[in-house]
């Protein structure tokens, strides 16, 4: 089979991207803690999204972009958020934000592909992973649990949920839904392939689908039953997200982004019972090396009104203490601005926590300002990024963390 990637083509042109695993029943329960995870893409700014208002160095360094106590939203005497993150400040002052400040890795890389590939693997900055640190929990905690345990919003599978028996699901346009009629199974197997006519099909082992890496848990079999075998997981998958989505009716008005319209149908299939136990979203743009100051506004307040309708519709309807929002960035932007009044690639930035079960505040240690504390004009990370992944696992998922990290990281105390 020469395709990588198995793509099942909706009626309205989007696609279902599965990796295969074998069928199942759904053994979710609606009290299950539910993870989401955002990535916001392109490395955001850290600095103007949790201001250090108190501090000279900060001010000095960015004479243009820095935000001015006045126009942030004051926390605490020393910090404030962007003037366009309101819906933080709600959770922050309702108890329900925690900010991890200074998170990163040791030996960083500047490069969006493998930072991004680091924080989705959980390795080491001179290690590569094979497996993503989500597929590694699928792999070891949610064996027979549906493909659609992992459960993502996008083109493709994030790295993330790479592992040795593939797991996740993946749909592009979560606003409609619909599912094709069978044509015949080979013909079927092959449009959703979108293979030609005299592309081929060989016999064996059929390898991981989706990114997974790996031996999917099927084994050696034959192309076509596995192709069929995952044909009917997908329609068993997109039938139950269609259900739901028709079935649960949102409870908040949400902003028309489609970032917004994504968290409103997670948000539906969370309180539909849909059997995830990790969602994924990513929304990119922050990639700022010019002109920031607007499109970074933007940014913020696209992200920070969402969340803010998303958190209160489950906090209203019941499911708020169950589910832990993380939003992170693979990296932050440099301490001094550009002189195209943008920021470049940095290291260390903050990481937000939010949900009814977490424990509201600052975490972690602030990375100093001033130049003898920088490391190469970039703050110096005080906080490993696996520590959260350590925390939620443990404390909010309920499993040991070592053989998903694969050492031992020190929980923090946010949940």
């Amino acid at each position: 089979m020469k395709r990588r990637e198995f793509i099942y083509t909706t009626a309205f042109g989007g696609t279902i991207t599965l990796s295969a695993s074998s069928l199942y029943a759904n053994t979710s329960s609606v009290s299950d803690p539910v993870t989401v995870i955002i990535q916001l893409a392109g490395g955001n700014d850290g600095l103007n999204t949790v201001i250090p208002i108190d501090n000279d160095h900060y001010y000095n360094a960015r004479p243009k972009l820095g935000i001015k106590p006045a126009a942030a939203l004051k926390l605490n005497n020393t910090t404030g958020l962007h003037p366009n993150l309101g819906g933080f400040r709600t959770l922050y002052e309702t108890g329900q934000l925690a900010i991890v400040e200074g998170v990163g890795y040791p030996d960083p890389n500047r490069s969006h592909f493998r930072s991004t590939e680091i924080w989705h693997t959980g390795s080491d900055s001179d290690t590569v992973e094979q497996y993503g640190w989500l597929g590694r929990y699928f792999d070891r905690y949610c064996a027979g649990q549906p493909a659609s345990v992992g459960l993502a919003v996008g083109k493709q599978n994030p790295q993330a949920f790479s592992a040795a028996m593939p797991t996740g699901v993946t749909f592009s346009d979560p606003r409609r839904l619909a599912v094709k009629k069978a044509r015949g199974d080979e013909e079927l197997m092959r449009s959703m392939m979108g293979m030609d006519d005299d592309d081929e099909m060989s016999g064996g082992s059929i390898g991981a689908l989706s990114g997974g890496g790996g031996t999917p848990a099927t084994g050696t079999l034959d192309p076509l039953a596995y192709l069929e075998k995952t044909a009917t997981e997908a329609r068993i998958s997109a039938q139950q997200i269609d259900t739901i989505l028709k079935k649960v009716k949102p409870q908040r008005n949400y902003p028309q982004s489609r970032f917004a319209q994504e968290l409103k149908v997670v948000s539906q299939l969370i309180r539909g019972g849909m059997p995830s136990k990790v969602y994924y979203l990513s929304r990119g743009g922050f990639d700022t090396h010019t002109n920031q100051a607007g499109a970074h506004a933007n940014l913020m307040k696209e992200i920070s009104e969402a969340l803010l309708e998303f958190n209160i519709e489950l906090e209203n309807t019941g499911h708020n203490r169950r589910v832990a929002v993380m939003v992170y960035s693979e990296f932050g932007r440099r301490v001094k601005e550009n002189a195209s009044g943008g920021t470049d690639h940095g290291v260390a930035a903050p990481v937000f926590i939010m949900g009814g079960s977490v424990k509201g505040g600052f975490y972690g240690k602030r990375p100093g300002l001033a130049p003898d504390k920088l490391i190469k004009g970039d703050l110096a990370h005080t906080t490993d990024y696996r520590c959260i992944y350590a925390t939620l696992l443990e404390k909010h998922m309920g499993v040991d963390s070592t053989p998903v990290l694969l050492k031992k990281f020190q929980p923090l105390e946010f949940i």
